[in-house]
Formats: structure tokens, sequence, C-alpha cells
């Protein structure tokens, strides 16, 4: 019991223990939400993972195999007619179709005998809905004969090959097959030229470390940066170090990413040749002490850690000017408390809670890795990984780098939301 109470009274007290459990609680619909409309609009979308092999389209038949090979060829929702998926109820039909253009009843109705019509090596599978009897039953109730003794050959008045039936099971469909493999941290396999047959979890796996350190250090690199010189600025309003400030947060906040990172390659790289060009051979190794992978790190964390300071700077400096405004900071000077407590200790803390509302987002996108940057600097993160997803059609890749995205996105704003109780006492979650 002992224990129990001191793991709730780490964790804030019964109060932030009941809020942690609500908010994990109401993460579960947002997270099935997030899978299903990012499984319909990978659907959707013109073409798909099998339509073309490199420059040449591929076969239908190979195509048709390689969907039946990934469960492509299952409806997405439902089992409705003519969806291409026949009932479970242990009936083989033969497919009639896999030898001959020409149906079996037009065959027998021109006269053609019954082993002639018959394909020489059947094929044994599901004929979607339509139930194709197996013609070995012909005697039984599908074909009505003129003729019987002539020649042994039946001669059919009346062929019925198909029948309908009316039957819908959702375990069978595409995305609840999914989901299923989902709850079991099962990614399915990879459907790219390049990943072909490996396990998504897998590719994330070795993927995510290598965007994971580079947006955590390039974060904090940016925070470092961004909250001093926000709160310089905001201390030192229209002065010249104020000027000197915003015209940092309006020149790294206005070029984009696009632009600067190549600008820095061919400036450190190519021009001056101070640091290693890069490489996707060096990443995986994650040691901060080779220059191998520090000097070809150096780049990328500059420039997403200067974006990062500008955005935070600008949100700071704004911040703590209006807090040093509040009648509790005058107050606080007014008792003769030193410069120093008045803003570290009062208007430092209110000022934060903006910054830290977009430190939940900010963080989830570095740690999946920034799309444009890893294809400039040959980063294999997950944000290149996802770019190729999306020029393959890989669906699987897709939506398991969604799905991760939208867990780091909720666990971001779940601590957004403790930290505040930290930076004002008055927030509470009775």
């Amino acid at each position: 019991m002992d224990i129990l109470n001191r793991i709730i009274g780490a964790l804030g007290g019964v109060s932030m223990l009941k809020f942690l459990i609500r908010r994990l609680l109401s993460a579960i619909p947002v997270l099935f939400t997030v899978i299903f409309l990012t499984f319909m609009l990978m659907r959707a979308m013109p073409a798909g993972p099998f339509d073309f092999n490199g420059t040449k389209t591929t076969p239908p038949v190979v195509k048709a195999a390689m969907e039946a090979r990934f469960g492509l060829d299952k409806p997405l929702l439902l089992n409705l007619p003519n969806d291409g998926v026949a009932p479970d109820n242990g009936i083989i039909t033969r497919n009639l179709y896999a030898s001959a253009p020409t149906p079996l009843c037009d065959l027998l109705r021109q006269g053609m005998s019954l082993k002639e019509a018959t394909p020489s090596e059947p094929v044994y599978t599901y004929d979607g809905w339509a139930l194709v009897r197996l013609v070995e039953e012909y005697r039984e109730s599908n074909i009505e004969y003129a003729d019987p003794s002539t020649n042994n050959t039946p001669k059919p008045t009346r062929c019925m090959e198909k029948s309908t039936v009316l039957y819908s099971d959702l375990t069978r469909s595409q995305f609840f097959q999914y989901f299923n493999n989902v709850l079991r941290l099962d990614f399915g396999l990879s459907m790219g030229r390049n990943t072909r047959y490996d396990p998504v979890s897998e590719l994330i796996s070795q993927r995510l470390p290598v965007s994971a350190q580079l947006g955590l250090l390039s974060g904090l690199l940016g925070f470092a940066i961004g909250i001093p010189l926000g709160v310089i600025a905001a201390l030192y309003r229209n002065s010249w170090i104020d000027q000197l400030t915003n015209l940092f947060i309006v020149f790294f906040a206005s070029i984009p990413t696009l632009a600067l990172a190549p600008v820095l390659i061919i400036l450190f790289n190519v021009q001056w040749k101070i640091l290693p060009e890069p490489s996707p051979l060096y990443w995986k190794s994650g040691n901060l002490l080779d220059w191998n992978y520090l000097g070809r790190a150096i780049l990328p964390l500059t420039t997403l850690a200067l974006g990062v300071a500008a955005g935070i700077c600008r949100l700071t400096r704004a911040s703590v000017l209006q807090v040093l405004r509040d009648d509790y900071v005058r107050t606080a000077r007014a008792k003769g408390l030193r410069e120093r407590a008045v803003i570290f200790v009062h208007a430092l803390k209110n000022g934060l809670i903006p910054v830290v509302t977009v430190m939940g987002p900010a963080l989830a996108g570095l740690l999946t890795g920034t799309l444009i940057l890893e294809r400039i600097f040959g980063i294999p993160g997950l944000g290149s990984s996802f770019i190729d997803s999306i020029t393959n059609r890989d669906y699987n890749m897709l939506i398991g780098v969604t799905i991760l995205y939208s867990f780091f996105l909720i666990i971001g704003n779940i601590l957004v939301d403790v930290t505040y109780t930290w930076l004002d006492p008055r927030i509470r979650f009775d």
C-alpha cells in the first residue's frame, strides 16, 4: 500500500492520476479515427502499389497475384455483392475462365463435348459471389439434356452457371484485418519496390532512432537558443539588442528549410570544405564522438535548430512582455525583490506557458523526422521513408508512420498539460 501511495504521489496525486487515465482512454477513439481516415485516404489515391514496375506497366496477371498476396483483392469495409470475395462455407468452385475465354455453357451449346470444353488443368478457386458449379456435378441440376444418349455427349437446353448470395463479414475486409494486426503491433509488410516484403515494424525500428536523435538534439538546441534570446529581448525592449533579436527572428522564421539547407551545403561542404559531404552510411552509429557522424550532423542540426529557435524566441518575447505588465510582477518589485528573482521566479514561469503549448507538437514532428531535410542531407530516417512510401504507394508504411506520429502527438500534448500544473499552481485537473 505504501508503494502504491508513493507511485500516486510521484504522479501528482489522485486527481492527476485520474486525469492521465481519462486522457489515455480518450486517446483510443482518436487513434482509431486516425487509422480509419488514413487507411481510406491512402486507398483513394490514384494508382496503386503494383500498377507499375519501374517505368513499365505491371501485367494484369502479376498485379492480381501481388494484390492477392497483400490482401488488396478483398473489400475495404464490407463484403457486398460482386465485391470479389465468396462466402467461406467450404465449397470449392472451379474457375471456368482460367483457361478458356468462353464460358462452359456457351461451349456446350455450340456442340462441343464436355471433355473438350473442360480445361485440361482446371484451377480451383473462388469466383466472387457467383458460385460456379463443378463440371462433374452437371447431372444434378445445372444442365438439362435434350438427348443424353446421343454419342454420350450432353446437349444443354438450359445452363445456369451462377447464383448470387448475399453475404457480409466485417472480419474479411481489408480495414478490419489491418486494424486487428495493429492491435498486435503488426503493421504488415512493406509494398515499396526496394523494401517489399520487409516488415514495416522493423523498418520503423531501424529508422526511428536516426530521426529521434536528430530531432531531440535539434529541439533542445532550438529551445536553448530561443528562450534566453526571447527573455533578453523582452527585458531590453526597443534597444539594439531587441532589434538584432527581431532581425534574427524574421530572417530564420521566413527562410524555408528547402532554401537554407542547400546554401549551407554549398558553403560548408563544397566551397570551404570544412565539413564532410552528406552520406547515408554513417547515420546509424549515432556516436557524437565520431567525427564521421558528428561532422554530418552539424548542418542538419543547425538548420532545424535555427528554425525552432526563431519561433520560440518570438513567442517567448511576446509572452514575457505581457507578463511583465501584470500586477503581481509590479507587486513583487514593490516588495523589494531582486530583479533576477522577479524575472526568473515570477515572470518567466507564467511566460513559458505559451511556449510549452507548442512544445508537444513540435517535438512530435522532430521525433518522426522532417520530410524535406532528410532528403536533402541523405539521412535514412522516417521522413525520407515517408516520402518514398508516398511515391511507391506503400500503404502499410504510410499508415505505420502516421500512427507513430499520432501517438507521439498525443503523448506530447498530455505532457504539455501536466507541465501546466508545474508552471502555474492555479491550474488543477480536479
